[in-house]
């Protein structure tokens, strides 16, 4: 109560309208006139009472209301009252020795009563104000810090984002909502250490531990954010980010940890873009190792273009190379550059954004490739190409294969019009005694170019294998008694013609043999060996024993003619006959190095 009345300072208050002594003595005689007639009752009520004892109450509170001089003029005011209180009524106004002592303790106490009074109302006024100030200090701060919390609040819960506090000298663990969320703990449940730890995925636990003691050590104090696995109570997987303060004290002498605070967010979502990104671009990546495809980006302003390894290796450079595209375009054979951009520039002005073309491309080493080149044009805003992104397909063996089934395309029509040739001259050649020898004679000829045909025709007329072929003429006349042939020889192809030709020897001589040689008899034998000599000419030995006596005819047959034909000529081959006693012996030779073989004819333009 004496705080507030000393805080009132009434002359202040009420000095707009009048002067501040005559507030001051106003509120002196008011109190004193207040604090007499109260006297003057209670005096009426019970005689001899109160002498002058509210006289001090009454100059304290002037004092505390209006300050020293207020109350030095209740002093004043007090002491004429006491004076005529007690000297007046009794003596007649003379002063006596009780009434001088009253008087002096009366002026010695009320003066006391001032000076304490003022003293104390001017340090009570200051520590009013102090702490007025204080409270509006405290009042702002608190106002700020809830200001602060609720834009945390905001934040962390449109963040996703939960707060948490380690107590670690309790071990304590003070989870926000939204952290209780993320770990799928209850609501309304505290969260204990062993729940944290119970949480964490086995397979992050070490290096999650890890973190946190580098994180609690003054050392290092490590405040690095952490990612991580957790299994929730309900069984579900979640990522979440970490990021963990700690809060260090002295203790004797060394500084320890007391508590770890941090904020924790889910990033499920995130890790499941990312997992699904490396996905892709490993299918990706997968897609372009097995197209063996390049892919290439190119800036049209700066002419800056994106390397990578596999796009060296299409260019044959090393896969740390860095070319230019002005190195690159270098390499273009004649005219192929400049047909390549004017390809694009026409692709662009029909409105189209994407282009492919072949060109050819000579290495480094000079090997000349075929590349496949498919872009994407990006445009800016005024129509022109900003830059170009695409992939790039080494198409070499495509290109040699299809050159390949061109030359195939010719070979077999030209071996086609060859082999209609040598059929109708093989038929115009052929006699007999009657149409059904006659008949005979034709179609086991014609069926031995079959068979050299299938064979070459398997080998894609690359050449058919000399083995097969002669497995294949002999066996026909053997009755499947494989013992009556021997067969010795190298691996070795043939080419078409040379295929052909030979085929048609050796059923020529398989078919004297089975009609007058060996293969007539039961005992009979017949042998085929071949060898190549360093020059390249093959010779075949044709070889019978065991069969009918054997003499050399006296005119040379259709057959002898036949075998002469199927050789000489083109090939430049050699039929020799030995008409042994024991059997025949024919030789076959003919040259297979490539220089001295016939280059195949083109078809003709029918």
């Amino acid at each position: 109560m004496i705080r507030r009345l000393s805080e009132i300072d009434l002359p202040r208050r009420l000095e707009s309208w009048a002067p501040r002594l005559a507030t001051e003595l106003t509120v002196a005689a008011l109190t004193i006139g207040a604090a007499m007639s109260l006297r003057g009752l209670i005096e009426s009520w019970t005689p001899g009472v109160v002498p002058f004892a509210l006289s001090f109450p009454a100059v304290l509170i002037t004092t505390l209301l209006a300050g020293w001089r207020a109350g030095t003029a209740a002093l004043v005011f007090g002491g004429i009252a006491t004076w005529y209180l007690f000297m007046e009524p009794r003596f007649s106004f003379a002063l006596t020795a009780v009434g001088a002592v009253n008087l002096a303790l009366y002026a010695f106490a009320a003066a006391s009563v001032v000076v304490f009074a003022d003293a104390y109302r001017g340090s009570a006024l200051r520590y009013a104000r102090e702490s007025e100030q204080q409270l509006r200090e405290r009042e702002a701060l608190l106002a700020a810090l809830r200001e602060s919390q609720a834009r945390l609040d905001l934040a962390t819960s449109a963040g996703g984002v939960g707060v948490w506090d380690w107590r670690l000298t309790s071990n304590e663990m003070i989870y926000s909502a939204e952290a209780k969320a993320i770990c799928g703990f209850p609501p309304d449940q505290p969260v204990t250490f062993e729940q944290v730890r119970a949480i964490i995925h086995p397979d992050d636990a070490p290096r999650t531990a890890a973190q946190r003691e580098r994180a609690l050590d003054p050392a290092s104090r490590d405040e690095a954010p952490y990612e991580y696995r957790i299994i929730t109570p309900g069984g579900e997987e979640r990522w979440v980010l970490a990021r963990g303060r700690a809060v260090f004290h002295e203790r004797d002498g060394r500084m320890v940890a007391t508590r770890y605070v941090g904020t924790l967010q889910d990033i499920t979502a995130r890790k499941r873009a990312e997992e699904g990104l490396a996905a892709s671009e490993a299918r990706l990546r997968l897609a372009v190792e097995a197209g063996r495809m390049a892919v290439w980006q190119i800036d049209a302003a700066t002419g800056a273009i994106a390397h990578s390894p596999e796009l060296n290796r299409m260019l044959g450079l090393p896969p740390d190379a860095r070319p230019t595209v002005e190195e690159i375009n270098a390499r273009y054979l004649p005219g192929e550059f400049e047909r390549m951009r004017g390809a694009a520039q026409a692709a662009l002005a029909r409105g189209e954004r994407f282009f492919e073309a072949e060109y050819q491309y000579r290495w480094p080493s000079g090997e000349v490739r075929w590349l496949l080149i498919r872009a994407e044009f990006l445009l800016a805003p005024n129509g022109q190409p900003r830059s170009a992104i695409g992939v790039l397909m080494d198409v070499t063996s495509r290109k040699q294969a299809e050159e390949r089934l061109k030359l195939l395309a010719r070979e077999v029509d030209h071996r086609a019009n060859n082999l209609l040739a040598v059929v109708q001259g093989t038929v115009t050649l052929s006699k007999a005694e009657d149409v059904a020898a006659l008949k005979e004679v034709i179609v086991g000829r014609v069926n031995a170019l079959a068979r050299a045909h299938q064979l070459l025709a398997e080998a894609r007329w690359e050449g058919a294998d000399l083995r097969r072929l002669v497995e294949e003429e002999l066996l026909a006349f053997s009755l499947g008694e494989a013992a009556r042939v021997s067969i010795e020889g190298d691996e070795l192809a043939l080419p078409p013609a040379a295929a052909q030709s030979i085929a048609m020897a050796l059923h020529e001589l398989a078919t004297n043999a089975a009609k007058y040689g060996a293969l007539s008899t039961a005992t009979g034998r017949v042998s085929v060996a071949w060898t190549r000599s360093p020059d390249g000419r093959l010779l075949i030995r044709w070889t019978e024993t065991g069969g009918p006596p054997v003499r050399k005819p006296t005119r040379r047959g259709l057959g002898t003619s036949m075998l002469a034909r199927a050789l000489e000529g083109p090939l430049m081959g050699e039929t020799r006959m030995d008409w042994r006693p024991g059997g025949l012996v024919c030789e076959l030779e003919l040259p297979l190095a490539p220089e001295t073989l016939p280059a195949p004819a083109e078809p003709s333009p029918s």
